[in-house]
């Protein structure tokens, strides 16, 4: 049930797109729809000219034997033809017949005839010019009386009108299906993605993945540029501070580490906010910490605080800086720029110069914190995990794969690595901070 949630909550702006796209759609179709209207002419029988009861008796009986004729008579060309040619409708006798219900009830000599047509006001003409029609046909078709008159007469009782209150379709039963119809696709679509990608989205999905514990789940807004901690703020200082209480205890496991590399599964800037709120946390408390940016391809977190980007480790490595020379002050911070890098990235990491300088500049410090490079597909983050005590892996969540975790912590179990552990970072999109903000104002005013 947590895992639905999780993938609910992951994936609500597809869902609420699939229910909203199956509402249009649900009315888009409604006013597709043709809505028939119906519209009853009422006539009545007798045998005409009936002088006595007996008469009278005879002549019902006989008008009740012929009305199953005349019900036939309705729908056949003798009618519908002149009708056709008087109303000038577009149709034949055929298509007319299957659009003419006639009903004569039980032991009467009342027929009803109903005409059903996309029209209202064409509904009623048509079916009093089939009334018309069939008078003319019965007069013809009648036996003959005295003076050659015909036998049966027959009288209007009701005739047909045109319906004054418009029929039209439910559309919020079309609307609610198409909802239900949009949701039910979106749902499908996320299950067939989620069992495609099966990206990582609790801490039961890393556990599944390996056994490395998660230290830390930490939420950011959107692409930070830079990284202001407040540990009295934030969700995202929150899990920071999470992190930092279960990263001291890591080390203190292992006999006082001090030297951690924090490396994402595949490029991104998580780990490299993750490291920058880490080491400011840790600089708050008055620890001494020296933060290097080991990601020779990006290069970016001097930006993310506002130091030079060069002279820094790239320097180092090639030897024509020392650290003295790249040592920079930021928020009570050192830090350590990337530099520079030329040629290959990965080829510069090799060096032999990294994992002293790592091990000497650490001794000098409380922490290190490395910054690197992705896990996989290059082995830049698999380089700098060999270089320091410990390694830190970054996992985004809902982007992340499970099949690219197992392959970021194989990659650098393989290259001499110790992993401490995982960390899940999300990433709130801009309408989730509005909606978050949103919710937060109300509490606070009913405070």
């Amino acid at each position: 049930m947590e895992s639905v949630w999780n993938l609910a909550r992951a994936r609500w702006l597809l869902l609420i797109a699939g229910v909203l796209l199956g509402v249009i759609g649900g009315a888009v179709y409604s006013g597709t729809i043709t809505v028939d209207h119906r519209s009853t002419a009422v006539v009545y029988f007798a045998v005409d000219r009936a002088r006595t009861a007996s008469d009278y008796t005879a002549g019902s009986s006989f008008a009740q034997s012929v009305m199953p004729s005349f019900a036939q008579i309705v729908k056949s060309p003798i009618v519908l033809d002149p009708v056709i040619k008087e109303l000038d409708l577009q149709t034949t006798a055929r298509n007319l017949a299957g659009r003419i219900q006639v009903d004569v009830p039980s032991n009467t000599t009342v027929m009803n005839v109903t005409v059903t047509d996309t029209s209202s006001l064409r509904a009623a003409m048509t079916a009093n010019a089939v009334i018309r029609r069939l008078d003319e046909a019965v007069r013809t078709l009648s036996p003959r009386g005295e003076e050659d008159n015909p036998a049966m007469r027959m009288s209007s009782v009701s005739p047909a009108v045109a319906s004054e209150k418009q029929s039209t379709v439910n559309r919020a039963i079309f609307e609610l299906l198409g909802a239900l119809g949009g949701l039910l696709v979106a749902v499908a679509i996320v299950g067939i993605w989620e069992s495609v990608t099966r990206p990582v989205r609790s801490v039961s999905d890393v556990e599944n993945v390996s056994s490395t514990p998660v230290l830390a789940a930490i939420t950011f807004d959107g692409k930070r540029s830079v990284a202001p901690v407040d540990p009295r703020g934030s969700e995202s200082a929150a899990g920071t501070l999470v992190l930092h209480t279960n990263i001291a205890a890591a080390c203190g496991k292992r006999g006082g580490v001090k030297s951690v590399a924090v490396v994402p599964v595949t490029a991104s800037d998580d780990a490299r906010a993750v490291a920058v709120d880490l080491a400011l946390v840790m600089a708050r408390a008055r620890d001494r910490i020296l933060l290097v940016d080991g990601d020779l391809r990006s290069a970016s977190v001097a930006g993310m605080l506002g130091a030079e980007s060069a002279p820094g480790l790239a320097e180092i490595l090639v030897g024509s800086a020392d650290f003295g020379q790249t040592l920079q002050v930021r928020s009570g911070l050192d830090f350590v720029a990337a530099g520079r890098a030329e040629g290959n990235a990965a080829e510069l990491l090799v060096s032999t110069r990294l994992k002293p300088f790592l091990k000497v500049e650490s001794t000098r410090y409380k922490m290190l914190l490395a910054v690197g490079g992705a896990a996989i597909p290059v082995a830049d983050g698999a380089t700098l995990a060999a270089a320091a005590e410990v390694t830190v892996l970054v996992a985004r969540r809902g982007q992340t794969t499970r099949r690219d975790l197992a392959a970021a912590v194989d990659r650098l179990s393989s290259a001499g690595g110790i992993l401490a552990g995982v960390v899940l970072v999300q990433r709130r999109s801009g309408l989730a901070r509005v909606l978050m903000r949103s919710r937060k104002r109300l509490q606070d005013g009913r405070r």
